[in-house]
């Protein structure tokens, strides 16, 4: 082997090396920049849910001082928030309460469809969720109070 052929074997060496080192640091990097991303994902999701952890827990606070908030639409929403956290309590012996009045309420139209119904068919309807909060009252009350004194942490 000639010294330039041993030369020339040094340099492609050194270069291979110098690719690698390249592609090392740069995968390091994408890996830093995924890491990242995954931990920003991740806190954006703590996030959210506490956020709807809150909404719970303010809904929960404000149905007994609020005369606008009925329990039928707290329990709507609430149940729609636990639903959105991936969390089924329909089980729970107290807190089923907003589930059963949820789905006794399906039915019901809201929000648009509410304001086109006749007079008649609102306080039909009206008379009805009256009852419905009148019948299960203790038990939206048990469920308020084992709602908030809930830990969400999974």
């Amino acid at each position: 082997m000639t010294f330039n052929e041993f030369l020339i074997l040094i340099l492609l060496c050194v270069g291979v090396i110098v690719v690698s080192l390249w592609y090392i640091y740069r995968q390091l990097k994408l890996n830093r920049q995924r890491e990242e991303r995954i931990l920003e994902g991740e806190s954006f999701v703590a996030e959210e849910r506490q956020k709807r952890i809150d909404s719970i827990q303010i809904l929960l606070k404000a149905v007994d001082v609020d005369e606008k908030l009925g329990w039928i639409e707290t329990s709507i929403r609430v149940k729609n928030l636990l639903d959105q956290l991936s969390v089924n309590l329909s089980s729970h012996d107290d807190i089923s309460a907003f589930y059963i009045l949820t789905e006794k309420t399906e039915h019901i139209p809201t929000h648009e469809q509410w304001k086109d119904l006749p007079k008649e068919a609102r306080t039909k309807f009206r008379s009805e969720m009256d009852r419905y909060e009148t019948e299960h009252l203790e038990h939206l009350k048990r469920a308020r109070i084992a709602l908030l004194d809930h830990s969400f942490d999974s």
